[in-house]
């Protein structure tokens, strides 16, 4: 039995790749034609589709009585796309912010962490997942009127509905590999009886993560950080907004408020870089115009990394 599981992880991960790879060229043509910036793409279209593994798993497992197994689903997944997702991808290509837009949305994203701690302290109930829910409508809308033009070409000959079947087949692709790949983590981690709730702050949450890793990886390649920041940003939004907030309309939900510390944490993290620039300039009194608003690197992306791992320490630690 547990060969089968690690053949489901081997699949799934093929799976996550290649489907990443076609739902990317399909998104960044339908960026070209429609003259939607990269930054929009990945918060609203890429976030969207690769959180439909979380959400999708959440709202099973809601519904199949584990709201443990839903929760750690969701925030763990949001912990996991800032240490590992972000923090990979800035070890293996740096990251400049330009647009003023990434910073307001990651504000708009710190909102949402803080509003998910203040809702969570006593656990989630069905009011508190429709907050949630109303919380992700007024994202979408801001994040559409407020698009910006973008200064990053965007180059793609794929026709609309090609990039359309794009889409579609690679969101096929990413959502069948992460059900092959998250029945391969339950299944091993359930041979060698690791709690529920540590299951889904960590392989679940993890392995729910991999499709915005590999989308996020794929845009990197191509020299669209903007994208694999939207995509975080926009993925985490989503993580807590609809997979957290329709399973806590599905059945009520208990308190984690260490863990969402841990995630605040890495949200002021995040934040925190995005503004490092404009931090510096005020604490420095610097009276120059900035290239950019900020830079972030590897060292960035091994700080993030070690943060995570922390994290990971901890729940081993519950563990035992």
């Amino acid at each position: 039995m547990l060969e089968y599981f690690i053949l489901y992880l081997i699949f799934g991960g093929i799976l996550l790749i290649y489907g990443s790879e076609w739902f990317i060229a399909g998104s960044i043509s339908i960026a070209k034609h429609l003259k939607i910036s990269n930054f929009v793409i990945g918060a609203t279209i890429v976030a969207f589709g690769t959180s439909l593994p979380e959400i999708v798993t959440s709202s099973y497992a809601a519904l199949s009585g584990s709201p443990d197994l839903a929760v750690g689903n969701a925030v763990g997944s949001c912990i996991a796309n800032i240490g590992i997702i972000l923090g990979i991808n800035l070890l293996l290509y740096p990251i400049i912010i330009k647009k003023r837009e990434i910073l307001k949305n990651g504000n708009i994203y710190l909102l949402a962490t803080i509003l998910l701690v203040i809702l969570g302290y006593n656990g989630f109930s069905r009011f508190d997942g429709l907050i949630l829910f109303l919380f992700m409508i007024i994202y979408v809308i801001y994040t559409i009127k407020t698009n910006e033009s973008d200064s990053e070409e965007i180059i793609s000959d794929i026709t609309v509905k090609k990039a359309l079947l794009f889409i579609l087949i690679g969101l096929v692709g990413v959502i069948l590999g992460s059900d092959l790949l998250i029945m391969g983590a339950k299944g091993i981690a359930e041979y060698f009886n690791i709690l529920e709730s540590i299951i889904g702050f960590s392989l679940v949450a993890f392995g729910n993560s991999l499709p915005e890793l590999a989308t996020s990886i794929s845009a990197a390649r191509r020299n669209l950080g903007i994208i694999v920041l939207g995509n975080v940003i926009g993925s985490n939004i989503a993580n807590i907004c609809i997979a957290l907030s329709v399973s806590a309309m599905i059945v009520d939900i208990p308190k984690y408020n260490v863990e969402l510390m841990v995630n605040t944490f890495m949200a002021f993290l995040l934040i925190f870089t995005l503004n490092r620039e404009k931090i510096k300039k005020i604490l420095n009194f610097k009276n120059v115009k900035m290239e950019y608003f900020s830079k972030m690197d590897e060292i960035d992306g091994i700080f993030y990394i070690s943060t995570y791992l922390i994290f990971l320490a901890y729940l081993l630690g519950k563990t035992f």
